[in-house]
């Protein structure tokens, strides 16, 4: 596997059709100029045992494209470097991940895990498509590659969860701008659906976990066109940015759900609803959380 550096110092997948949100301009809409991605607070801290671990997929192969998804994880990966203090070398960025990408991925945040006998933090991000499997209803991340009508090449939410428990970190935050219904980000249906939004099993969140998501039940995960961002990821970055990263994980949540909620039924017409789900070992404690030191 090969990597090669964005110009920020985030590691990156090496594939020729692939670049950083900012250098594309193929989208509708121009991205990497609204208010979130230009004014991004520069924080001293001290983050260096803290890894993320943030897969952008925007570019299928087989299925429409996620409008801006890669402007969501460049943008991102900056707040966490800029503004979280996790240091540039901790920040693995995988643009357009395919199946086998996503799973060194995970391989190598299990390797890092057990370098530091599981005395990290982790954050991982995922904006792009997730789809159901119609017989079962367990939910899957779809990477690039997949079409989502062959599961067995989507990776399992279920296992996401297992092995990101399974790190024996500190504790792991999840941000998922992503639905399991079949529905795209546009409200249109994946091919691979069968025309309605269908709701997905719920996988509970496994060891250290807080999972934060994007949209509840078979509801979608719009976008935001006008800033150029995932409407979950828009109001993330937002929040980060106000509260210059000093914020509880009980706050974010709180803002995440308010501001998400509104201005879906006002520009979307439709609800989002964003959820926050701790796991059971961190359901008395997770509140006070931050991001950062």
């Amino acid at each position: 596997m090969r990597f090669d550096a964005i110009d920020y110092g985030i590691l990156a997948q090496a594939d020729a059709s692939t670049a950083p949100a900012s250098r594309i301009q193929k989208n509708e809409i121009k991205v990497g100029s609204s208010d979130v991605d230009i004014n991004i607070p520069e924080v001293r801290a001290n983050n260096d045992k803290t890894f993320a671990v943030i897969i952008s997929n925007e570019n299928y192969t087989m299925v429409s494209k996620v409008p801006m998804a890669l402007n969501d994880g460049e943008t991102f990966s900056r707040y966490c470097e800029k503004t979280l203090g996790i240091p540039k070398d901790n920040i693995r960025f995988y643009p357009d991940a395919s199946y086998g990408t996503m799973l060194r991925a995970m391989r190598d945040i299990k390797d890092i895990s057990n370098a530091y006998a599981g005395q990290i933090k982790v954050v991982f991000y995922y904006a792009g498509h997730g789809i159901p499997n119609e017989a079962t209803k367990d939910a899957f991340l779809l990477p690039i590659d997949a079409d989502g009508q062959q599961t067995e090449g989507c990776y399992s939410l279920n296992k996401l969860y297992t092995e990101l428990g399974g790190l024996n970190a500190n504790y792991v935050v999840v941000f998922l701008d992503a639905c399991f219904s079949g529905a795209q980000r546009d409200g249109g249906m994946l091919a691979s659906a069968r025309g309605v939004a269908l709701k997905a099993k719920k996988e509970d969140p496994k060891g250290n976990m807080v999972i934060f998501s994007a949209a509840s039940g078979d509801e979608t995960a719009f976008p935001y066109k006008d800033k150029g961002h995932g409407l979950f990821t828009y109001f993330l970055l937002k929040k980060l940015q106000e509260s210059k990263g000093n914020t509880t994980l009980e706050e974010l949540g709180s803002y995440l759900t308010e501001k998400v909620k509104q201005q879906s039924v006002v520009v979307n017409r439709k609800v989002q609803t964003p959820t926050v789900s701790p796991s059971a070992t961190l359901s008395s404690s997770w509140k006070e959380l931050k991001l950062k030191p």
